[in-house]
């Protein structure tokens, strides 16, 4: 799937939904709204203060800005469903309004978008976000981790006809550097992507109250913490507090050291290899010795690319 720029992409769906006269006061939609956990639970909750003004303005001026509905049919949400073709209203922008005025019986307009599928949805919904101007730099680090973890899990494509998945390089896809695109997108170095990266993994870890008391900043964890544990692919059940968070992370100190001890030793080793080859290859000039310097070169590189 070709990946929009944040202002394309919402763009796009604005001009789809006026071309289409998709803003709607529809009964039938609005009484039969799906909400997905996995779609509600990507977007950090609002702090108590952030919900309370927000129900403080709705209750006065009334649900102004329309909610953004999905609408597809329950074979794109639910597999092996007997009513594949059947309708259906996912909110995927707005669940804090929505709340609200269910609670308050209070009117709301929604606008139906249209989407290939689930990951599409998933796209939208964080380009959504780093549009916003009040994002804390932690949100800002989390989605575009998001968005770049989201790139590289459709790196292995499944090839019907030869029944065979494709692999492409870590963080490629179609022959795109996807770090570097996204820097370039956001204006960071192509290292910051990559820790981004890092940050949301490590936040996807951890419990949803924890997770949103981070990203809201009614708790202080610094991204060191957080990045580390990404790294962790023992973590049975996700992480509650700070407490477990510190326990985690003292248990797996000797783990970390030798690992590291150990990536050192290799890096350090290919050095050694790289040149005793280049050495080969100046003296023959034998294109084997250039392939096989060209091969060691890029496994450095990676290798520096991963610790950046």
């Amino acid at each position: 799937m070709a990946k929009m720029n944040i202002g394309a992409m919402i763009a796009s769906k604005t001009k789809e939904t006026f071309a289409n006269n998709l803003l709607i006061n529809n009964e039938n939609v609005k009484n039969n709204i799906v909400i997905i956990d996995e779609l509600r639970d990507l977007i950090p909750a609002l702090g108590v203060d952030e919900y309370a003004q927000l129900e403080a303005n709705i209750l006065k001026n009334g649900c102004r800005d329309a909610l953004s509905i999905w609408e597809t049919i329950q074979g794109k949400i639910i597999e092996n469903t007997e009513n594949s073709d059947k309708s259906i209203y996912v909110l995927i922008d707005g669940h804090n309004r929505f709340d609200i005025c269910k609670k308050h019986n209070i009117s709301f307009n929604v606008q139906l978008l249209t989407f290939t599928d689930l990951q599409e949805v998933k796209d939208y919904m964080i380009d959504l976000q780093l549009g916003r101007r009040n994002l804390r730099p932690e949100q800002v680090s989390y989605f575009r981790g998001l968005r770049f973890l989201n790139e590289k899990s459709e790196k292995g494509k499944y090839d019907r006809e030869n029944h065979k998945v494709h692999f492409e390089p870590y963080g490629q896809k179609e022959g795109i550097d996807t770090a570097e695109t996204l820097a370039e997108e956001y204006n960071v170095g192509r290292s910051t992507i990559k820790r981004d990266a890092e940050y949301a993994k490590g936040i996807s870890k951890l419990d949803k109250s924890f997770r949103d008391d981070i990203l809201t900043g009614k708790q202080k964890v610094s991204k060191t913490l957080i990045q580390t544990i990404s790294k962790n692919d023992t973590i049975a059940k996700p992480i509650e507090n700070l407490e477990e968070l510190n326990s985690i992370l003292n248990n797996s100190t000797i783990e970390v050291e030798l690992y590291v001890k150990k990536s050192i030793e290799t890096f350090e080793k290919d050095a050694t290899i790289l040149l005793q080859t280049a050495k080969k290859f100046y003296k023959s000039k034998d294109k084997i010795h250039l392939t096989e310097l060209q091969s060691i070169i890029s496994k450095m590189v990676m290798y520096l690319d991963e610790k950046a």
